[in-house]
């Protein structure tokens, strides 16, 4: 059996097709509103975040030894007047995105309550032969 060359379209187009297909990297389709319920949960980390001099549950800060820990809190601690400011800046960012999910979904309503409006007057207009 023979494998094909690299550089062979079909292979490759057929390899990008399998490893777009995958659902492993596929994030769970979610409403409007679950969006905006999640922007408002990342908002709020933002805020909590921007007011503490170590956010909580920052990944990169953990160590097993205390002296290790101890030194990675103090460099953190020396650039955080700089990061503290792009968490203000990103909670900014996603009240306005927060807004605008609200705006989505009062035009979601009202679509379909014009969607249904279309539909009763297409249904009158073919009960009414005239």
């Amino acid at each position: 059996m023979t494998t094909p060359e690299p550089d062979d379209e079909g292979y490759l187009a057929l390899s990008r097709s399998l490893y777009w297909s995958q659902e492993t990297g596929a994030r769970p389709q979610a409403g409007t509103k679950q969006v905006r319920e999640q922007m408002l949960e990342f908002v709020a980390n933002m805020r909590t975040d921007e007011r503490m001099p170590i956010p909580l549950g920052e990944p990169h800060l953990a160590a097993l030894s205390p002296w290790k820990r101890k030194v990675k809190y103090l460099a953190f601690r020396g650039g955080r007047f700089a990061s503290r400011r792009y968490d203000r800046l990103l909670g900014d960012a996603m009240d306005l995105t927060v807004a605008l999910a609200e705006r989505l979904i009062e035009l979601e309503t009202e679509v379909a309550t014009l969607r249904g409006h279309v539909a009763e007057m297409r249904h009158e207009t073919d009960e009414d032969p005239s």
